[in-house]
């Protein structure tokens, strides 16, 4: 007894010495990386069956690979005092223009749309749009934080702000409008927190609009033939597109209670059930109180990512934990409106529950800046 007691004593030691900040996050993202796990196991067995010859694992340890590596990532940045942020957000940005610049003319195509760089020697794809969301948010947060008592002139705005969105945004609508038109959502809600004046939102706002209807009509995106056609079908009361049609049919098999671990049926005729339409499975196999589990901690995942603003007084830190808490969940919930219909099918997965390399990645990065902005700040760190 003695020693089980010392374990658990050295054990709650190491976790208080070595992971710091929000419990509650912490808590959050791995109870859904675990869940993760179980639902993309049984989500992609049809697909690891018909295109990895038959072994039914693949995707399982690729998930549980890339889960570890999530953690890790999110355990070393959260590790680094946010102010230390500063020094990189610049480079960080402008490293990811350049990438999607590359990757709209020299990217890997999937479904008609170059979103990947292949890397050399390991073989795997990178989507730049993920490193721009992070970059963006954080280099955003500083430039508003250093303007937070006002003395913005036009031409300030216009070169920091307002165009360096538009131009982040403009090169992910190229090819991913659903995700460029969320970043730039999330970026106008930060720059109003950050007392941009209103009036500059909404005129730069009615500009984007009416810039981006245009390159859709036009069709003069990789994406625009799909953007209409999923727009025009989801006003269309008479059509059901057939993604929906199977995500609905999963969620009604789920009924209150679900089908059961590994039962769901769907999963064998869902397109991407392990990634876009992963919520779908969840219902189908947990049933609605399992979805409203998941929906209850993205809910709390957003209360604690703002609640984190109070661990620090500078602006900078309020602004990047807000931002960043906005657009994994905001993520969360567009990603989950389209299993249950409310928005036109836009591809987007669910943070740290869908199977995809990049978006673990990158939002275990998001998570560790998160964390490292609700540990507060020590007294060396408050002269830095």
């Amino acid at each position: 007894m003695d020693f089980l007691q010392r374990s658990r004593d050295d054990t709650q030691a190491w976790f208080g010495k070595n992971l710091k900040g929000d419990p509650w996050i912490w808590g959050i993202c791995i109870i859904m990386l675990l869940w993760s796990i179980v639902v993309v196991y049984s989500a992609s067995v049809k697909d690891a069956y018909s295109q990895m010859d038959g072994n039914t694992e693949y995707y399982l340890y690729k998930h549980v690979l890339l889960c570890v590596l999530s953690l890790i990532v999110m355990y070393f940045v959260h590790r680094i005092p946010y102010i230390k942020f500063v020094y990189v957000t610049r480079l960080a940005v402008w490293s990811s223009i350049l990438l999607l610049i590359f990757t709209m003319f020299f990217g890997t195509s999937v479904n008609d749309a170059a979103r990947w760089i292949e890397i050399p020697v390991i073989g795997q794809r990178f989507q730049p749009s993920e490193w721009a969301k992070v970059a963006l948010i954080a280099h955003l947060s500083l430039i508003l934080a250093r303007h937070i008592k006002g003395g913005w002139n036009t031409r300030e705005l216009f070169m920091e702000p307002l165009a360096l969105v538009g131009v982040v945004c403009g090169l992910i609508f190229t090819s991913n409008v659903s995700t460029a038109v969320m970043l730039a959502g999330i970026c106008f809600l930060l720059m109003f927190v950050g007392k941009v004046p209103i009036h500059y939102l909404l005129f730069t706002a009615m500009g984007l609009v009416f810039f981006a209807t245009i390159a859709i009509l036009l069709n003069s995106t990789q994406r625009s033939g799909t953007a209409q056609s999923r727009i025009s079908t989801f006003f269309d009361k008479d059509v059901v597109v057939y993604q929906s049609q199977q995500s609905y049919m999963a969620m009604a098999r789920g009924g209150l209670y679900g089908e059961g671990v590994a039962k769901s049926r769907q999963r064998r005729f869902l397109p991407e059930p392990q990634k876009d339409f992963i919520f779908a499975v969840a219902v189908e196999e947990y049933g609605t109180l399992g979805g409203t589990i998941l929906i209850v901690l993205y809910l709390i995942l957003l209360y604690r990512g703002l609640k984190a603003i109070e661990a620090t007084k500078r602006p900078f830190g309020g602004l990047l934990s807000a931002g960043l808490t906005f657009i994994v969940v905001s993520q969360a919930f567009s990603a989950m409106a389209v299993t249950v219909g409310l928005v036109p099918v836009t591809g987007q997965t669910l943070p740290f529950f869908s199977q995809g390399g990049t978006s673990l990645l990158f939002t275990g990065i998001a998570m560790g800046m998160i964390l490292s902005v609700s540990r507060g700040e020590t007294l060396e760190e408050k002269r830095i």
